[in-house]
């Protein structure tokens, strides 16, 4: 049965992102207010074809990093992470289970992966089981401006089945990432301007 719900899932998903892929300025309602300026980049990196997209995030590394590491709080900044489960905590390196849902009629996805944290540099996952024959991607936080913001690279490599070509995944990264940093940016830069008020007193 699992492997039925798999397939089907990986079906739906293969249909919905053809769709899109035959009209290029597509964004899923629901997302409509995703930042344009935001690219996404295709690069090969060990060998392996990557989705890139970098974007100057106006917050210190050390906030961004609060964000990303916060794992069970993610799913309430980034719309496509439904659930967010550490099995394993071994310090830098954790064992952690996603549950997305892609935008758009795809459906949802789970798997596992091995997190690999440098603080407050870089965060780095491989799949280890789940839907998808890999899943592989970094986050990279690096300083600028003196420190008062970050150059933040976001990676993503995913390989389906032959239910799911490349260039599909392909078109749905290029759709998806963009919302993720602009979700990512949006947090941050609102954390920092709070972080960054002048405290009150009520004191007489």
């Amino acid at each position: 049965m699992r492997k039925v719900a798999i397939s089907a899932g990986l079906a739906l998903f293969a249909q919905a992102v053809l769709a899109c892929a035959t009209q290029p300025n597509m964004v899923p309602p629901a997302f409509a207010n995703t930042d344009a300026e935001i690219a996404v980049m295709d690069e090969q990196i060990g060998g392996k074809p990557f989705c890139v997209s970098k974007q100057v995030i106006h917050a210190k590394p050390d906030q961004i990093w609060g964000i990303l590491t916060d794992y069970k709080n993610v799913s309430s900044v980034f719309p496509m992470m439904r659930k967010c489960q550490i099995l394993e905590d071994h310090g830098s390196t954790k064992i952690v289970k996603h549950c997305v849902a892609p935008s758009g009629p795809i459906g949802t996805f789970e798997y596992v992966v091995e997190v690999k944290e440098v603080a407050p540099k870089s965060i780095e996952w491989h799949r280890i089981s789940g839907d998808f024959k890999e899943v592989d991607g970094c986050w990279k936080l690096e300083p600028v401006d003196n420190g008062r913001n970050t150059l933040v690279t976001y990676t993503s490599h995913v390989q389906g089945s032959f239910l799911t070509p490349q260039m599909l995944i392909r078109r749905q990264a290029h759709v998806d990432m963009p919302i993720v940093m602009a979700s990512l940016k949006r947090e941050a830069e609102n954390g920092a301007q709070i972080a960054g008020r002048p405290i009150i007193s009520h004191a007489q």
